[in-house]
């Protein structure tokens, strides 16, 4: 299965890297990593963007789950009845969003592995026949960083980054404090709890490691927030079209 992982995912994203560092027009693997960070986010540019709109709109609905769960705590069935109506109102799923998450992993991990690996002699042994073997590879990003080595300068904008992407994603109005029911509440401080837990894990995660993760990572999730804005914009436009038509039939 390792195998299969390295040959089909793992060797073709680090082909196209070293494509497009062939391509540039001055030798920088920091640049070449920001290019296939935005071609991969371009090219699942569908996914990611229906997995946040299904993540935004669950966020926006948690006041109407909120009252739905008070006002059926003794009826479980006529609980769960009226939950599922505003799913199908919103056309989301409770678990859409992570089914969606759950589809990029194999392609972050593979992307990650590319830059875990590094550009050894061994590792361009895994170039395509048509892809042109590089005489060195340039790992100092820009002039300034060498992304072979670990930087705490890109390990902390990863970190604040990741902070700024949750913070996006986090329901605008929290409730918990309100709520009588003791799992809403549970969730909302963990959820509270990860905004900060986070960030704190990736920089502990990207410390000790090559800097060209962090590179990878800061990019991914600039084009994260990027996204993020883009669709919570779509999301409230198309609130307020629904609510103009609904409006104009009464």
């Amino acid at each position: 299965m390792g195998n299969i992982f390295h040959l089909y995912l793992v060797v073709p994203f680090f082909n196209i890297l070293i494509l497009i560092y062939n391509f540039l027009p001055w030798p920088d693997i920091g640049v070449a990593t920001i290019i296939l960070t935005f071609i991969i986010r371009l090219i699942f540019f569908p996914i990611f963007y229906k997995s946040t709109k299904q993540q935004i709109i669950m966020n926006r609905i948690q006041p109407e789950l909120q009252k739905i769960q008070k006002e059926y705590k003794n009826d479980k069935e006529k609980q769960v009845k009226a939950q599922m109506e505003l799913y199908k109102k919103h056309k989301v799923s409770p678990f859409g969003s992570c089914l969606l998450m759950l589809a990029q992993l194999p392609i972050i991990f593979a992307v990650y592995r590319v830059f875990l690996n590094g550009f050894s002699s061994e590792r361009l042994a895994d170039l395509y026949g048509f892809v042109a073997r590089p005489e060195i590879i340039n790992s100092i990003f820009l002039g300034l960083i060498d992304l072979t080595k670990p930087n705490l300068i890109l390990a902390i904008i990863a970190a604040v980054l990741q902070f700024v992407s949750s913070k996006m994603l986090m329901p605008t109005s929290q409730q918990s404090s309100s709520s009588d029911q003791p799992a809403q509440k549970m969730a909302a401080t963990m959820q509270k709890q990860m905004i900060f837990l986070g960030p704190v894990m990736t920089l502990i995660i990207l410390g000790p490691l090559p800097s060209i993760i962090g590179l990878y990572w800061s990019a991914t999730t600039i084009f994260s927030i990027l996204q993020q804005w883009f669709t919570q914009k779509r999301v409230q436009v198309e609130a307020e079209k629904t609510e103009n038509n609904n409006g104009g039939g009464n």
